[in-house]
C-alpha cells in the first residue's frame, strides 16, 4: 500500500508534509515555529532536496524499490500472517535475480526489513544509480475484501506514464489468470519517490493482501503466487527497457 507523500510538491506550489497538504504560506510559517531544518531544500514546485547514494558499483538498468521497511510495515493481514514490506523486499529480491540472470544490471534501494527509507530518498538513490528506470513495489489493502486489482501509478505525465502502462498491462496479463483479479488501469500519485526520481518510474500496486482469496494465494509455502507477481514485475521492466 503506497505511504503518504512526503513533502511531495504539487503544480500549485502546495507540499505534501506528514500526510497534510500545506501551502507555501503555511509551510513557511511551519518551518520557523519548527526549525527550518525540518525544510531543507524544500523549493516552491520541487520535491526536497535529498542527498543518496548507490548501493550498487557501475551502470545500472533499473531500481527495485521494496516498498515500506523499518518501522512502517505497511498494509497487513494478520489472519494469514502477511506484512507488506516483508512481501515487497521477497519480491523485489526474487524480480532483481531474473532480471541479472538476464544480463540486466538492478540495485535494491533497501535489501532487510530494518531499514527505512522516506519517499524522495527513494528517487533519489535511484538518480544516483543513474538508472533507466525506477520501480516502487507494493501490496494493495483495503476494507471491502471483495476488492482485489492491479494498479500502477505514474508521477510525471511526461517520463513515467508510458512506463506505469506498460507495468500495468504486464501485471494484469501475468496474475489474472485463474483469478477475479481485475484491472486497475493507472492513475496519477504525487509520491516523493516518482517526483524525485528523473527517470521513467512507476509505482505499482500488486494486489490486494485484503482479499481473502489473495492473501491464501499469497500466504502459502509454496511460493508460486509470490513468484509469479516478480517475474511479471521483472517482464515489464525487460519489455520496457527493450523498447525505450
Amino acid at each position: 500500500m503506497a505511504p503518504a507523500t512526503d513533502a511531495a510538491v504539487g503544480r500549485d506550489g502546495s507540499a505534501m508534509v506528514g500526510g497534510r497538504r500545506f501551502r507555501w504560506s503555511a509551510l513557511a510559517v511551519l518551518g520557523v515555529l519548527f526549525g527550518a531544518t525540518a525544510f531543507s531544500g524544500l523549493v516552491p514546485g520541487r520535491p526536497p532536496t535529498v542527498v543518496a547514494a548507490c548501493p550498487v558499483a557501475g551502470a545500472v538498468d533499473v531500481v527495485l524499490d521494496p516498498g515500506h521497511g523499518g518501522v512502517d510495515p505497511g498494509a497487513l493481514n494478520e489472519p494469514f500472517g502477511l506484512v507488506e514490506k516483508e512481501l515487497t523486499l521477497a519480491v523485489a529480491e526474487q524480480a532483481a535475480a531474473i532480471l541479472r540472470a538476464r544480463g540486466h544490471a538492478v540495485a535494491l534501494t533497501r535489501t532487510d526489513g530494518d531499514t527505512g527509507l522516506g519517499n524522495s530518498e527513494r528517487g533519489a538513490i535511484a538518480n544516483a544509480c543513474g538508472a533507466r528506470a525506477f520501480v516502487s513495489i507494493h501490496f494493495n489493502s483495503f476494507d471491502d475484501p471483495v476488492v482485489n486489482y492491479t494498479k500502477s501509478f505514474w508521477g510525471v505525465r511526461a517520463k513515467d506514464q508510458a512506463f506505469s502502462r506498460v507495468m500495468d498491462a504486464t501485471l494484469f496479463a501475468a496474475l489474472q489468470p485463474g483469478t477475479d483479479l481485475a484491472d486497475g488501469g493507472v492513475e496519477e500519485f504525487e509520491s516523493g519517490a516518482l517526483l524525485r526520481a528523473t527517470m521513467p518510474s512507476t509505482l505499482v500496486e500488486t494486489v490486494f493482501l485484503s482479499n481473502p482469496d489473495e492473501a491464501a494465494r499469497l500466504a502459502n509455502p509454496d511460493g508460486a503466487r509470490l513468484a509469479r507477481i516478480a517475474a511479471a514485475i521483472a517482464a515489464g521492466v525487460e519489455a520496457w527497457l527493450a523498447g525505450s
